[in-house]
């Protein structure tokens, strides 16, 4: 039993003590709290008929419906049906019983009042994960096939550290209950906290194709279900995905309508006759979601800041390759002109020494021959020195670089179509040469 001197939250409300066999009951209910009451770690009768009522609350609603989470969550645990001693209690006798209560939806109903009780109650994360330890994971054989205790599962993972427990179990609650918006909500909101950390620690501006594609699913079943009613939570997730999305201006309008709607919530609650009674839970309750919106909201912000700055630099980036590869183009330019003055050069040292030589040549060999022949000779030897000259610039032309705009301008098979000239006409010249010596002779 546990220590009744424990910190309670909110008071107990009055039980329910008029039962009715004509009343329809929770199937398995009866017996499950007779075995309560009767267990190695019993509860009290005043708890055994407090459950009785939400028991009879609870008859005709699917534990996958909406409403029987909802209930369990706002109705009773929220307004202070039990205290910690009690939940306690509760979460010790169920663990007892819950052999002979395999997939039995009655067992559900304590389970999840325990496990919601420090979910909400206990504000002190290391005794929340403590207490859970002690009954959670050890009821997954007898409850592991419904969606809240995937839902509950899911949680502890969470807070356990284990993200991708958390992540897969949060998926099972949801294809067991896919029309249960708040399993969605679970599922989206560990989607998302992995993608916006991937997000921010990488610096990238959208998530991966696979987180795109799971994300954009996540919008379209969101988008699928009545806004009207939602949460205010529901408005966060929906934003969040929107934010990694980097539709930056819908999601800060999913985030402000948000906080209209708590902020409404919580001065509807604060009116209410509940106030009283429930001051403690409601507060925390507040505090967390507001707290909830507002650093969604800077994730948001500081997604899109990233983005901002992210383009900034790419811009700034593709400015630097501009200018870099402008550079390059005149480092190249003015390459090919230096390699190309320099052949200029050694062509015209080459035509200079082919005159000189040509000049020798024509007056030692025209010593001792008649005119004719002497100018014959003559003509041979410039045919020849033009020959020359041409073949000499053709290698050196094979070291000259081109225009990449326009390599084939002015050029025949590769070769500047002037030198090609030159060769022609020299060979010419020593043919035509060649013919009138043998006519003369």
């Amino acid at each position: 039993m546990a220590d009744n001197s424990t910190a309670e939250c909110g008071n107990p409300t009055v039980g329910h003590n008029d039962h009715h066999d004509d009343v329809a009951t929770f199937p398995g209910a009866d017996a499950l709290l007779h075995e309560l009451a009767r267990s190695e770690f019993p509860v009290s009768d005043d708890v055994i008929e407090r459950l009785r009522g939400i028991y009879d609350h609870l008859a005709d609603v699917s534990p996958d419906d909406p409403e029987f989470e909802r209930y369990l969550r706002e109705d009773v645990i929220e307004h202070g049906t039990f205290t910690r001693a009690e939940a306690i209690d509760i979460s010790d006798s169920v663990l007892d019983v819950s052999a002979r209560h395999k997939n039995d939806p009655a067992l559900l109903v304590p389970f999840f009042i325990a496990f919601e009780w420090f979910h909400r109650c206990e504000f002190d994360s290391d005794q929340r994960l403590l207490y859970w330890r002690r009954f959670v994971p050890l009821l997954r054989p007898c409850l592991g096939g419904f969606s809240l205790y995937q839902y509950a599962l899911s949680m502890f993972c969470l807070y356990g550290g284990d993200e991708q427990g958390a992540e897969a179990a949060a998926r099972r609650a949801l294809d067991t209950a896919p029309d249960h918006i708040g399993f969605l909500n679970t599922y989206t909101e560990q989607i998302l906290d992995r993608v916006e950390h991937e997000l921010i620690s990488s610096g990238r501006q959208m998530p991966d194709e696979d987180d795109r594609q799971s994300l954009e699913r996540l919008l379209d079943d969101f988008e699928k279900r009545p806004r009207d009613g939602w949460h205010p939570i529901f408005h966060v997730s929906y934003g969040r995905i929107l934010a990694c999305l980097g539709r930056y201006g819908e999601a800060q309008s999913e985030f402000s309508q948000a906080v209209d709607l708590e902020n409404a919530r919580y001065n509807a609650w604060s009116e209410s006759s509940d106030a009283a009674q429930t001051t403690t839970i409601k507060g925390s309750t507040y505090v967390t979601e507001m707290n909830e919106i507002f650093d969604a909201r800077n994730t948001c912000n500081m997604l899109s800041n990233m983005r901002s700055l992210s383009a900034v630099i790419d811009d700034a980036q593709d400015a630097q390759r501009a200018r870099a590869r402008e550079l390059d183009d005149k480092m190249d330019e003015l390459g090919r002109r230096f390699d190309n003055e320099r052949i200029d050069m050694l062509e015209f040292i080459g035509f200079f020494a082919g005159i000189i030589s040509f000049v020798i040549a024509s007056i030692q060999l025209g010593d001792g021959l008649s005119f004719p022949t002497r100018a014959l000779m003559v003509l041979i030897v410039m045919g020849s020195l033009l020959v020359a000259f041409g073949a000499f610039s053709m290698l050196l032309e094979s070291g000259r670089d081109v225009d990449p705009k326009n390599p084939k301008q002015g050029r025949m098979f590769g070769v500047r179509t002037g030198l090609i000239a030159v060769i022609v006409i020299g060979l010419v010249v020593i043919v035509t040469a060649m013919l009138m010596y043998l006519v003369i002779r």
